[in-house]
């Protein structure tokens, strides 16, 4: 029997940096949704200023990422996250201070876009710093902490944007991220260490200008939609030929022996394109459950935003605890604790459409609790999982480029979720946002995605072999490979 190789405290510490700078973009993408209303008020800010403040957060987040992600394996991950923590930070103070709602919404781009510099960036850290035998322990620490930051957003914003501490009111709300940002910042600057081997090669400028430009024509109309209509998305299906340009400007990058925006052989194999697939499938089904029942809960139920906050609170708190609990079966079981992830949540959401329609206006929360648990139980079987066997196979000069790929994936499946199944939801309910047959209907589509997702896991994902089966454990580099990293 091996012992598994120990990791150095100095790896724990850098990994917390990183993490609570994730936390910190997690945290804010629901705490501002529950808040909201609170600042529509305080600000007099219209219908469509409240759209883009989430909105335009969500998109410079997702057209940055993948660019963010190659330039930290071209000039190693230390000064992207040092720079995304300062530019959060100081984005933070700035959405505290904003005068009027348009001040808000560039603060909050500026937020998205420094967001993106880090999110890429996690990956990589625990996949340099970490041996094989202990990411899984990692990623669970990973996959814990954006359970408690999706937890505590709602739960916190609903208090903040109610308390007025100080007399602050909704500004509070960013106002915490800058104690956070100084922890982080701190963290970093001491513990993570630096890349000796990035030379900083040019990236070919062409092929990022194509993939912003693709992805804006994808995202932007999915981000209207409620405000234009369908025609807009024709402007979609122009984005995804955009983006298919990609293909042939990176083989030519690769051949010219300039750096590729995507690493080499990323979608060669089975095992990234099912993951980032799934992402997008799982995603999807979250952000639009989110978007979907919170509507339900607060305009159907008359629920007020601190008792939302609460209702969902067991999605949370199971999708925590799941985390934690995969970290030890992941490497027995592989691929079916993914699958048996899948089939959970498809479950826990078909609990919560019986109980929807069933009580219809009579629906309290301990009713939804069961499938609230199973919900966020299966999430936590899944996502830290399939974010580990999907990128811990990646060569580590091409990590950054596949976190940010999957990543980017993950956040067109949210728009693109938020996009369709809200559409379901108020067609099906007459224009009603309370409407029991609209949210019926809502979640029988995320059953459909979680149900699809299953299928791709099991016959898409390659299983890995047994450990036992193994001649010859796989070679792996040091936790922190002194060779290439000095502290």
């Amino acid at each position: 029997m091996t012992t598994k190789p120990t990791v150095p405290r100095s790896s724990w510490l850098a990994l917390g940096a990183v993490l609570l700078a994730g936390f910190l973009h997690t945290f804010d993408v629901t705490v501002v949704s529950v808040a909201a209303p609170a600042i529509k008020d305080g600000l007099g800010a219209s219908d469509a200023d409240v759209q883009w403040l989430l909105a335009g957060y969500s998109l410079a987040f997702a057209v940055l990422l993948v660019t963010a992600g190659r330039l930290g394996d071209a000039y190693g991950r230390r000064p992207l996250v040092l720079t995304g923590i300062v530019a959060f930070t100081l984005a933070s103070a700035l959405c505290a201070a904003a005068p009027n709602p348009g001040v808000l919404i560039a603060a909050r781009v500026f937020q998205g876009l420094s967001a993106a510099l880090l999110a890429p960036q996690i990956a990589p850290v625990i996949i340099l710093l970490f041996p094989k035998e202990r990411r899984g322990a990692a990623f669970g620490v990973q996959a814990a902490v954006i359970a408690a930051a999706t937890c505590g957003g709602p739960v916190i914003g609903g208090l903040l944007a109610h308390a007025d501490v100080f007399g602050l009111g909704w500004r509070a709300v960013f106002l915490v991220n800058l104690p956070i940002g100084a922890v982080a910042l701190a963290l970093a600057a001491r513990r993570l260490p630096a890349e000796r081997s990035g030379q900083g090669p040019a990236m070919d400028p062409t092929a990022v200008g194509v993939a912003t430009a693709g992805l804006l024509l994808l995202l932007v109309p999915l981000v209207e939609f409620r405000e234009t209509g369908g025609p807009l998305l024709l402007l979609s299906l122009a984005g995804i030929a955009v983006l298919a340009l990609l293909v042939p400007l990176q083989r030519r990058a690769e051949q010219a022996g300039r750096t590729p925006l995507f690493a080499p052989g990323l979608f060669r194999g089975r095992a990234f394109p099912t993951g980032a697939a799934v992402n997008f499938m799982v995603l999807g089904g979250v952000a639009s459950f989110f978007l979907v029942y919170v509507v339900h809960l607060q305009d159907g139920l008359g629920l007020t935003a601190k008792e939302t906050g609460f209702t969902l609170l067991p999605f949370a708190v199971s999708a925590a605890l799941a985390s934690g609990a995969s970290v030890p079966l992941t490497g027995r079981l592989g691929r079916p604790m993914l699958e048996c992830g899948a089939l959970l949540m498809a479950l826990g959401t078909g609990v919560l459409l019986w109980a929807s329609v069933a009580q219809g206006a009579e629906l309290r929360p301990a009713h939804i609790v069961p499938g609230l648990v199973l919900c966020g139980a299966g999430m936590g079987l899944l996502s830290p999982p399939l974010y580990n066997l999907t990128l811990s196979a990646m060569a580590r000069g091409g990590i950054g480029s596949a976190s940010g790929v999957f990543s980017t994936f993950g956040q067109v499946g949210s728009a693109a979720g938020v996009v369709l199944v809200g559409s379901v939801f108020y067609a099906a309910g007459g224009g009603g946002s309370g409407s029991v047959t609209g949210v019926g209907w809502a979640l029988g589509c995320q059953v459909a995605l979680y149900l699809g997702a299953l299928v791709l896991l099991r016959f898409g994902l390659p299983r890995p072999a047994p450990r036992a089966a193994s001649a010859e454990p796989a070679r792996e580099a040091p936790a922190a490979e002194p060779e290439r990293l000095r502290r």
